[in-house]
């Protein structure tokens, strides 16, 4: 009977202690979650750029993708090409303009031309003939019907075949002048173009290379499972 006892009274015991162990660990766990803490000491983690942002950039104004991709010393360059051509854009379509007023008023003084509902072609034309009779002759000659002028309305009459020369002079000028102003045109396009493609690529090596630069330090405090304090840092680094 006491031999019974004596064993029950051990049980009692161990299954009292397992329990504090338990409760214990329970409690360090506990300890653990609730006693973590982290501090960056350094990093230069960099984020990817988005190569569609760069195009984007560069084609709404050249050089802005390539200062997304941080090569804006490339991207200078397209800006800079982008304001010369706005610049030779804007000189040329002056001056184009400028001519166009000049040999008309020319036309109005020395040939005796009417400018109202007259179109580029017929001043095209009267560069070409001395008056409107040499050029319906021509026409009547070459059976072209459908192209001889209305006398009255289309007359011209140049004083002097210099005159006309004078005249032809200053509306090729200005022909050639908005000739060029379509090519400028053109070559904004492809700078806009180009740049966007440029700052794709320029993204993309940017990207690449983020793999090599990527490091960090972090430091912090941690308990582990047995509750002692434990001081802890976290070196990352991209290769």
């Amino acid at each position: 009977m006491k031999f019974i006892i004596a064993s029950l009274i051990v049980i009692i015991f161990n299954q009292s202690l397992q329990a504090q162990s338990v409760y214990s660990l329970s409690s360090k766990v506990t300890l653990k979650e609730e006693h973590h803490s982290e501090m960056m000491l350094f990093s230069n983690q960099k984020e990817e750029k988005s190569g569609a942002l760069a195009f984007l950039y560069s084609f709404l104004l050249p050089g802005m993708g390539e200062l997304y991709a941080n090569r804006y010393d490339v991207g200078a360059y397209f800006t800079a090409v982008e304001g010369a051509l706005w610049l030779g854009l804007g000189g040329l379509t002056y001056y184009g303009n400028w001519q166009r007023d000049n040999y008309k008023e020319y036309a109005s003084v020395h040939a005796g031309v009417d400018l109202n509902g007259k179109n580029e072609t017929y001043f095209a034309t009267i560069s070409s003939y001395l008056n409107i009779n040499d050029y319906n002759s021509e026409k009547y000659l070459n059976r072209e019907f459908h192209k001889v002028l209305d006398m009255k309305t289309y007359h011209w009459d140049w004083l002097s075949n210099d005159s006309r020369k004078t005249y032809r002079s200053m509306w090729v000028s200005s022909e050639s002048a908005f000739n060029n102003v379509r090519f400028a045109a053109a070559m904004i396009v492809v700078n806009h173009l180009v740049s966007a493609i440029n700052a794709v690529i320029l993204v993309n090596k940017y990207n690449k290379n983020l793999d090599a630069d990527n490091i960090s330090i972090r430091t912090g405090l941690d308990r582990n499972i047995f509750g002692d304090l434990n001081y802890k840092i976290n070196f990352t680094a991209r290769f």
